[in-house]
């Protein structure tokens, strides 16, 4: 495999601030989450289509041998529910309680790249799993205690959400492999969108917003959340383990959280600055590398 021109670590920081930003934009809608998820999709697909046939992308998916085209089918729909499960989860729990319960992908992310991919996970890597994972259970038991059925219907929504997420990393770390991410993400993309078409259309969700300011929000959710995101996970993917880049997602309840504090004034617990710091702890355990072997992932 050929050396990336960019340090995937970066790359993969600036996905994390991007995705930080998809709370936000949630808790600014008024759509649904099943409309929400569709627009978000819709929009990065029309940022998408362009690119991919500028690069002639259709080359590189005619190579494809079907089972790896249904793999990335697979994990198109795996995305499609993780969007709307963690979209719904806003609408029960706190921003804070939201984010951080659905990177425990990170935990389901490890798990499967172990079981399915085979990947080595180091003792210090599990290590740095386990310290950034007790980080995520602090800060959300300020939401347990004290909590309502609807608090615990949101938590077990981000639960369920982290566990589509972790499908689809591992996933797209199966059948990623030599191709180029815009390939990649334009038959990922293209998939979740019909299924959240279909998934509209099967419940009778009302297919344009009620107000035309939605748009904006469906476009922001779409440029930063998605493209900045989501595309440069899975650009990482290839170089990266599945594993590392779930952990890595852990940091992303910290963005959240600050950002949810500077909008929304929503201060968060001195528990869950607790947790954040276990979260960052975690997370730099498991990046650091190795100074006296090679760590195989």
């Amino acid at each position: 495999m050929s050396k990336p021109r960019i340090n995937p670590h970066i790359v993969i920081a600036v996905g994390v601030l991007g995705t930080s930003f998809a709370a936000i934009f949630v808790r600014w809608s008024s759509s649904t989450p099943l409309l929400l998820a569709f627009y978000r999709l819709l929009f990065t697909v029309f940022i998408i289509i362009p690119i991919f046939l500028w690069m002639r992308g259709w080359r590189q998916l005619r190579t494809l041998a079907p089972k790896n085209i249904l793999i990335i089918m697979g994990a198109g729909v795996a995305l499609a529910f993780h969007f709307v499960l963690w979209f719904a989860s806003l609408d029960y729990t706190s921003i804070a309680s939201a984010v951080v319960l659905v990177d425990i992908s990170a935990i389901f992310t490890a798990v499967f790249a172990y079981l399915i991919l085979k990947e080595r996970l180091s003792r210090r890597r599990i290590l740095g799993i386990s310290i950034a994972f007790i980080g995520v259970v602090v800060i959300s038991l300020t939401d347990w205690s004290g909590t309502s059925e609807f608090a615990l219907l949101g938590d077990m929504l981000a639960i369920s959400a982290a566990a589509f997420s972790a499908i689809y990393f591992v996933a797209g770390r199966k059948s990623r492999q030599g191709l180029d991410v815009i390939p990649y993400v334009f038959l990922l993309y293209i998939t979740c969108t019909i299924t959240l078409l279909s998934a509209c259309l099967l419940t009778g969700t009302p297919l344009f917003p009620s107000s035309s300011q939605e748009y904006l929000i469906f476009i922001g959710i779409a440029v930063v959340s998605t493209i900045f995101g989501h595309t440069l996970y899975n650009w990482a993917l290839k170089y990266v383990d599945a594993s590392v880049v779930g952990v890595a997602l852990l940091a992303e309840p910290i963005g959240s959280i600050l950002l949810g504090l500077a909008i929304f004034i929503e201060i968060p617990h001195p528990i869950v600055i607790a947790g954040g710091a276990l979260v960052l702890g975690g997370i730099y355990l498991s990046f650091r590398k190795n100074k006296n072997a090679t760590e195989n992932g």
